[in-house]
Formats: structure tokens, C-alpha cells, sequence
């Protein structure tokens, strides 16, 4: 796999400010979000490959939203689909926010990840008409 120290390029305003006030009373950036995702990659590495399972960690989790990053059981892999996902989930909706797709965790593909998770963060706060930055 292959990890860029290089600075994220953002399409969007919310991301490009890319900071995340949740409830634990302090912010989560877009650079710190990059770190838990790298880590959680690297953990996730080491767990023991189930036969029967694929392999997933928690990234983080923002108020009521869980990250999760989950490497797809080598079986399941089809051309043309990333082997490993990024995926937002609402606990008390017990749904899926949005997910993304990765390969090697490049630079456009973790700029992709921190744009969603700040996005699904920020909608949820909106929704609940909480303050945000």
C-alpha cells in the first residue's frame, strides 16, 4: 500500500475548512482524520485473515456516526472493485450514511474519505441543528 504525506486537495468549501466539532469537545481535522485512517489500515494489517469473514476496524466515531474501514475477504474481491471501504454509519438510524471505495490510499483517494466523513458529519449536525465550524 502506498501512503502520500502530500497536502489534501479538497473540491469543496466544508471539506477545505475540514474540521469537525463533535461532541467530545474537540476538533477533529482533516489532517488527524488522514492518521486515525492510515493506522486503522495498518491494525487492520495485522488482524488475523478469517476464512469465512472479511476484515474490518473502527476508524473513529463522531457523535452518532461510526467510521469503519473494511477490507473485503480476498473471495469477494471482483475486478474493478476497491478491496478495501470506507463506510460512515448512523447507529441510532441503523443505516448507512455513505461509503467510499479505496486501493492504496493515495492522495485523491484519502482526500475522497476525509471529504465524506466531514460532509456526513457536518449533515448530521445540520439535521440536528447543532452549531458546527
Amino acid at each position: 500500500m502506498m501512503f502520500s504525506n502530500a497536502a489534501l486537495r479538497f473540491t469543496d468549501r466544508p471539506a477545505e475548512q475540514a474540521c469537525v466539532d463533535y461532541p467530545l469537545g474537540s476538533d477533529l481535522c482533516a489532517d488527524e482524520i488522514e492518521q486515525r485512517i492510515i493506522r486503522s489500515y495498518v491494525g487492520l494489517v495485522y488482524q488475523a485473515v478469517d476464512a469465512a469473514n472479511r476484515r474490518s476496524v473502527v476508524v473513529m466515531r463522531l457523535g452518532t456516526l461510526e467510521v469503519h474501514l473494511t477490507e473485503l475477504h480476498p473471495d469477494d474481491v471482483t475486478p474493478g472493485v476497491p478491496p478495501f471501504w470506507i463506510e460512515v454509519f448512523n447507529w441510532p438510524q441503523q443505516a448507512s450514511v455513505d461509503s467510499v471505495g479505496c486501493y492504496e490510499f493515495d492522495e485523491d483517494e484519502l482526500a475522497a474519505v476525509v471529504e465524506m466523513i466531514v460532509s456526513a458529519a457536518q449533515d448530521t449536525r445540520r439535521r440536528k441543528n447543532l452549531p458546527f465550524h
